[in-house]
């Protein structure tokens, strides 16, 4: 009997011409995509319960991995204090030498949402993306959970005692020689705090020293505002008594310090009913949110900010006028 003659008598039903066709490359993929057809048996019901038993164990198994805690009572409950009812606290939050206001809401002691505090002069109960983004980093699981002392590529848990006893013991050898060889690198911040803290440790270290460092720093404002004034000085931009913005390779209303006071400044310039818009115009390097919200923006590459500026120098002071 030919190989059509049997196809005639008994009908043969197939999914794809590959499946028709029977070659020894499909049967290989069709081993590889469906284990279930390497077995010449077929998977029977009792093989199946088999395989899923096994899967739910496994899958029991690896969710069990966190450690077992007991949750217990207060044994003297705080005077006031009513569980699961929602607290709220003003706080602030340094971002560089900034300070955003915020208000936080807690449930038993926990922080479950952040706000901008409406009293505050540099949100205006309004927050950023950094600002959200703490909330996220205080539950993050890869935070440290321990004090570690790390040798080289070696780290190694230590506790809260042992850390102390170690301090003291190499404050004792800074303290005889006048903190020599000692140096703190810190972030930038306005904390009065650390403040407080780093001059009662260089006073009581004379030798040693204290740095400031950010990788994305706004030193080159710094040193702007010290030739222009003379001393180091934080400015304060008033946007919303601007009737033409320029910002020279700078995001005010997104990677600054103030973006957030920024972009509620910028934006009551931008109510038709209140009179006359501003205008934003933006020359930058890269692509920024207020490059983005600009009326005009002028892409150009940062070595040439410096004869833009000479250029609207003159356009400015030749032609006040047409300015």
């Amino acid at each position: 009997m030919s190989s059509l003659e049997k196809h005639s008598e008994e009908p043969l039903w197939w999914h794809s011409l590959d499946e028709l066709a029977d070659t020894p490359r499909f049967r290989a993929f069709l081993q590889a995509e469906f284990p279930s057809q390497a077995d010449p048996g077929g998977i029977n019901r009792r093989r199946w319960l088999r395989v899923m038993g096994a899967s739910l164990a496994l899958a029991a198994a690896g969710g069990c991995r966190w450690e077992k805690q007991e949750i217990l009572p207060f044994a003297k409950r705080p005077e006031g204090y009513i569980p699961g009812k929602t607290k709220r606290f003003a706080t602030a939050m340094p971002l560089g030498d900034a300070i955003l206001g915020l208000e936080v809401t807690c449930v038993d002691g926990r922080p479950i949402k952040i706000e901008g505090n409406p009293r505050h002069p540099c949100s205006l109960g309004a927050t950023d993306a950094f600002a959200q983004a703490a909330l996220l980093e205080l539950y993050d699981p890869d935070r440290s959970q321990a004090v570690m002392r790390r040798d080289g590529e070696k780290a190694e848990e230590k506790t809260w005692q042992q850390f102390l006893d170690i301090s003291r013991a190499s404050l004792a050898r800074l303290r005889e020689a006048g903190g020599g060889g000692f140096r703190v690198l810190s972030e930038a911040g306005s904390s009065p705090t650390i403040a407080a803290l780093r001059s009662r440790l260089l006073k009581s270290l004379p030798q040693a020293r204290w740095y400031d460092y950010e990788p994305l720093g706004d030193d080159n404002a710094r040193q702007g505002v010290r030739l222009a004034l003379g001393r180091v000085l934080r400015t304060q931009i008033a946007l919303h008594k601007a009737r033409i913005i320029v910002c020279l390779d700078a995001d005010l209303l997104g990677s600054h310090p103030a973006a957030v006071r920024h972009a509620r400044d910028f934006s009551q310039g931008r109510t038709p009913e209140a009179g006359p818009m501003n205008r934003l115009y933006v020359i930058e390097s890269s692509v920024s949110l207020t490059g983005a919200a600009a009326d005009h923006r002028l892409p150009l590459q940062s070595t040439g900010i410096t004869a833009f500026v000479a250029m609207l120098e003159e356009e400015l002071t030749t032609k006040p006028n047409h300015a």
